[in-house]
């Protein structure tokens, strides 16, 4: 079984734009490219074969995980693959789509509402029902190898193709992309800038804000992941998200390029911090397949007051 030639090693693209009458470019890899269709694929590709190999994860065990959705179809895939039967634990208000997926790998979904408690009562339910059943917990927001998965891989494969990039822009889910990537990054350039996105209605490490929704689903739960060093965050950029919709609706229009939710998001973001010094790098996480049944499928909002249509696209080319 060689799965590693499926994960991870994704195109990127260089978006050119004009904002503010100032011209830029905004690097970013295509995650949709991996294994089930998300940049979640390299940590559980790590993940599952790192614990496997250490022996913390035994032939058969069920793993049981946490998750707003792209990790939950991650490790459903992957878990299926390896033979693990996989229980997911996810707040009840993420698309139909990645609910679907997950039960067509043939994984179990345990779904919470706001009202029982939401992504903190699925924590605490999760790590139950693994006591009960004896079943693995990768614990993505607290564990290391999150960090490392993407330090190894998706930050080696950015600095590979753009020797001189001395910034990264993401959005925090379970923080392992923002934390694994920076580091790489700062450890390549020490001058190197790590900035963090935030929904603006839900930004707890810049507003301090306790609570809140928003619809960017896989980033904004309301809690910051263990895995999270602060140290490492040059800045915090929020993002409204009906914006982040709608940036991701033009990219799909006027690109053909379809992307998801947070995508949208972590484009806007890395525009906003865009300036002369800085070759910005970013990721688009998953694509717009698993966002139908939300926002993103409806028309494009043409309020001239939203960012997202201050912003011309130019066009991009393959790097």
């Amino acid at each position: 079984m060689n799965v590693e030639k499926l994960v991870g090693n994704t195109p990127m693209i260089k978006i050119d734009y004009e904002y503010e009458q100032k011209k830029g470019s905004i690097y970013t890899k295509l995650e949709s490219y991996n294994y089930s269709g998300s940049i979640k694929d390299r940590i559980a590709l790590y993940i599952i074969q790192n614990e496997r190999k250490n022996g913390n994860l035994e032939e058969g065990q069920s793993i049981v995980e946490v998750t707003s959705g792209n990790t939950g179809i991650a490790f459903s895939a992957i878990g299926a693959l390896f033979g693990h039967d996989v229980h997911i634990f996810m707040p009840d208000w993420v698309s139909l789509e990645r609910k679907k997926l997950i039960e067509m790998y043939g994984a179990h979904v345990h779904l919470i509402s706001k009202e029982d408690g939401g992504f903190k009562r699925a924590l605490e339910l999760a790590e139950e029902f693994a006591l009960e059943t004896n079943a693995y917990r990768p614990l993505q927001f607290d564990n290391p190898l999150n960090i490392e998965a993407q330090y190894n891989s998706t930050g080696k494969e950015i600095i590979d193709s753009i020797p001189d990039v001395n910034a990264f822009v993401s959005g925090i889910g379970t923080g392992g992309t923002l934390m694994g990537i920076g580091k790489r990054l700062k450890e390549h350039n020490p001058d190197s800038k790590v900035f963090a996105l935030e929904p603006s209605t839900l930004s707890i490490l810049k507003m301090g804000m306790e609570e809140g929704s928003h619809m960017i689903e896989g980033i904004g739960d309301d809690f910051i992941p263990g895995i999270v060093d602060k140290d490492l965050i040059d800045d915090i950029v929020l993002i409204d998200d009906l914006d982040a919709i709608n940036m991701a609706k033009r990219i799909a229009k006027e690109f053909g390029l379809g992307i998801g939710i947070s995508s949208g998001a972590n484009f806007l973001a890395s525009v906003l911090m865009d300036n002369n010094n800085l070759k910005i790098a970013t990721v688009f996480p998953d694509d717009n397949k698993k966002y139908i049944t939300t926002k993103l499928s409806e028309p494009i909002d043409e309020n001239p007051e939203l960012l997202s249509n201050k912003i011309k696209l130019i066009g991009f080319e393959a790097v």
